[in-house]
């Protein structure tokens, strides 16, 4: 597809099965809460918040697997690159393997280390390191996910990318069913239904890209050689964009990990609601993706073709869409958000907490919009320092704003100051876009 073609019903059309296999993902982080309101209490909630937070530093660290490996993708599909379309996943899912296998092997030292920071009474710390060392099993299989989703996006395979993530989906919820309300595993029930999901979410994926492989002419020659998967260019820029793109990351995972232990410190209760408002936030987020993984596509080939005007064109049209979205969600957890919460949360302490601060969870879908897009066009271009540097700015915003306003308000100040760093993700890359021009056009 020329990039210069694309058209607001070309973006609806692709954004759709990738609403679904995003909406897909923060699911079962929704049906592992629903599962644990009903069958435990708000220690256990809040013990899934505390590994879940510790594991997301591990997990969203090397999410730049899938954001390299699209931007890299698209931009070799773009210039009708056959060899290095396929070298550039290859490289990404040796890189997967190794650092699978490192996250096994130092679980450990994370897990003493990250609790030793993370606030939370004895209980609750408990409850989640079951959580944590039966997820962490998982994490060969969500990098080699990365990789594979990374490569389908680049190449605009939607449909393939909807049913990898709705298996990963559908396993989990299955598991977490069985193992939390059947068997009774608790929050270590919920850690192992998402491992085992990863890995048959791999497995899915190899099949289709083994696929679609043969069906683009199969393997071309020279691909698998040492020396092509070694080339020194390739690797450098491989690993500039990676290392760049994971600082970025790691800006993010301060942010919301902050978020996470500012609730512990208003004790159980907010920590547990803050948690499932966060959840929440993280359907719309991923669902409001799908948009930005199209952006991402026709960046990557905009760059790919030196075509300003394609990369006006994919920016525009999915911001307006994503735009749109968000506002409609947000009208919809406003709406219905105080029902929703009431049937998903049995503690009732932790249940009013979540319904009292809703408001702040209900405006973000259209708030962060413009984040989301501006990442998918700078990822799509792996712009990794451009990106990085914003990182930084949000980051350091956000942690002001926090310090002046959560001792000020206590949890409305946790969130106001939490809806600032949105804003301030999308303004850094807003004030960079007009040299991200410049330097297609050079």
């Amino acid at each position: 597809m020329d990039p210069v073609a694309l058209t607001r019903k070309d973006v609806l059309l692709r954004a759709w099965p990738l609403v679904f296999a995003n909406a897909a993902i923060p699911l079962a982080g929704v049906v592992d809460t629903f599962v644990l309101g009903l069958s435990g209490d708000a220690r256990d909630l809040g013990g899934v918040a505390l590994g879940a937070a510790l594991f997301n530093v591990i997990y969203w660290s090397f999410y730049f697997l899938r954001m390299g490996t699209t931007g890299l993708t698209a931009q070799a599909d773009g210039t009708d690159d056959e060899i290095e379309v396929q070298r550039s996943l290859v490289r990404a899912l040796l890189l997967a393997a190794t650092l699978g296998l490192v996250v096994l092997l130092a679980r450990g030292f994370v897990a003493a280390g990250g609790f030793a920071i993370l606030q939370g009474a004895p209980d609750v710390e408990a409850r989640g390191l079951d959580y944590f060392f039966a997820r962490s099993w998982g994490a060969p299989g969500a990098f080699g996910v990365f990789v594979l989703t990374g490569w389908l996006i680049g190449l605009g395979r939607s449909t393939e990318t909807l049913i990898v993530h709705a298996v990963i989906s559908a396993v989990n919820i299955i598991l977490d069913l069985w193992f939390v309300l059947g068997l009774g595993y608790g929050p270590g029930g919920v850690g192992a239904a998402t491992a085992i999901a990863e890995w048959s979410g791999l497995i899915v994926g190899i099949i289709f890209v083994w696929r679609i492989i043969a069906a683009r002419g199969g393997w071309q020659d020279h691909v698998l050689t040492r020396a092509a998967l070694l080339d020194p260019d390739a690797l450098k820029r491989m690993v500039d964009v990676n290392l760049n793109l994971m600082i970025r990351t790691w800006t993010l995972i301060i942010g919301f990990t902050w978020f996470t232990n500012a609730g512990a410190r208003q004790g159980t209760a907010i920590l547990a609601g803050n948690h499932v408002l966060i959840q929440v936030i993280t359907v719309w987020a991923f669902v409001l993706d799908a948009f930005a993984f199209v952006a991402e596509t026709e960046a990557g080939r905009a760059v790919g073709r030196k075509s300003v005007t394609a990369l006006r064109t994919a920016l525009r049209l999915s911001a307006e869409q994503a735009l749109a979205a968000g506002a409609i969600f947000a009208v919809l957890t406003w709406a219905f958000g105080d029902e929703a919460l009431t049937a998903i949360i049995d503690d009732v302490a932790a249940r009013d907490a979540a319904i009292a601060y809703l408001p702040y969870c209900a405006i973000v879908p259209f708030l962060g919009a413009m984040a989301w897009i501006f990442d998918g066009i700078f990822i799509g271009a792996t712009r990794g320092a451009m990106l990085r540097n914003a990182g930084i700015a949000a980051v350091a915003i956000y942690l002001m704003a926090d310090f002046i306003l959560s001792p000020l308000y206590a949890n409305h100040g946790i969130w106001l100051a939490f809806l600032i760093f949105y804003i301030a993700r999308a303004g850094a890359l807003a004030i960079q876009y007009p040299a991200l021009e410049k330097r297609i056009a050079a």
